[in-house]
């Protein structure tokens, strides 16, 4: 019987595909945009969920290796726009292609002329037909609805884009694109062994990350978004914890003051906004109750110290620990996640329809 652990330990395999794979998944998106490519100024992700949560990671990461200013949207809140950049390139991201917002802030875009490329999991999805181009995030069949595999491709797919595009335009050069290369490649075998580390790290620490009633998981840059899908996946899995996933800096600005000794806060460090994350962990750690570091500058043994050789792609190798925090809660609480039959509607669907039916 597959568990949700399983989908975890399958992503340093995905990780190395999309890193093999990635001139052919982009082949047909740098054709399409090729005779616009020196005319991009901004490049828009926009996904819901997962979708979102992942484009949020990545944002700066893309930004960096392409050279493009980058911004990460709901399409909600997309539609809702008044203007938008004619010399944006427009990514859509879904991973079922079914997402019915993002379908149909796609459609506007690609009425209106502009550059439109959809992500998901195959060139077949509704998302997909329907683009201007198609880049396949390499994710293949993900058997559970709680995303965890989709998840890291996403991110790595979506920077793969931004590379590609960099070095098109001139902006990587061979010598830097080899660079980013070398540090994505050292992630799987970091992956494996940070899920090893953080499998005892919850048995080392299980009544007290059990015995919490909410968690508020920080991080900052691309961890910011690895801390919104880690509240997300908490909640979606574990279904019994209040979930909140902050910026650093953001979440001293009044989260703080409702800090109580039933709340488990997650700080995941990876020396970014150095000060206010050690200040942060120190001050819950006297002055209100549990606190977990995970990463770099660890305080105590109820923390996860790890050192992350991905450089930019460090966001792929935080992602396990929230991702088997919420597997592991649901698992020891009886709340099994087996319990929804691989390719049934996932429960939400009774109540309520997020996604077109395929």
């Amino acid at each position: 019987m597959l568990t949700l652990m399983d989908m975890i330990e399958r992503v340093p395999s995905v990780i190395e595909a999309i890193l093999e794979n990635r001139k052919e998944a982009t082949k047909e998106m740098m054709a399409y945009i090729a005779p616009r490519l020196q005319e991009i100024d901004e490049i828009v992700l926009v996904g819901s969920g997962t979708s979102n949560t992942c484009s949020q990671t990545s944002r700066e990461v893309v930004e960096e290796v392409s050279g493009i200013s980058t911004t990460a949207i709901l399409p909600n809140v997309f539609l809702a726009k008044k203007a938008y950049n004619p010399n944006a390139l427009y990514l859509f991201t879904s991973q079922s292609g079914t997402s019915t917002l993002t379908q149909e802030a796609q459609k506007k875009m690609k009425e209106a002329g502009n550059l439109v490329v959809a992500m998901s999991e195959a060139d077949t999805t509704p998302l997909a037909k329907e683009s201007g181009a198609h880049v396949d995030m390499g994710c293949g069949n993900e058997e559970f609805g709680q995303r965890t595999i989709g998840y890291c491709a996403s991110i790595l797919t979506q920077i793969m884009i931004g590379m590609e595009i960099g070095l098109a335009r001139g902006y990587l050069s061979e010598e830097a694109y080899e660079s980013y290369l070398a540090d994505a490649r050292r992630v799987p075998a970091s992956h494996k062994a940070i899920c090893e580390k953080t499998m005892k790290w919850f048995d080392d620490n299980k009544w007290k990350l059990m015995n919490v009633e909410s968690f508020a998981l920080y991080g900052a840059g691309p961890l910011w978004g690895v801390a919104q899908e880690g509240a997300l996946k908490i909640l979606e899995i574990a279904k019994r914890f209040l979930c909140v996933g902050y910026e650093m800096d953001d979440g001293m600005h009044g989260p703080t003051m409702g800090f109580t000794k039933k709340m488990g806060i997650i700080i995941l460090n990876d020396g970014r906004n150095e000060g206010i994350a050690n200040g942060l962990a120190n001050y819950v750690k006297k002055e209100v109750g549990d606190c977990f570091v995970i990463g770099q500058n660890t305080i105590d043994a109820r923390d996860l110290p790890f050192d992350a050789v991905g450089g930019v792609f460090r966001c792929l190798e935080y992602a396990p620990v929230v991702e088997i925090l919420a597997h592991r809660l649901a698992a020891d609480y009886g709340i099994v996640t087996k319990e929804w039959k691989l390719q049934d509607p996932l429960p939400e669907a009774k109540y309520f329809n997020t996604h077109d039916e395929e």
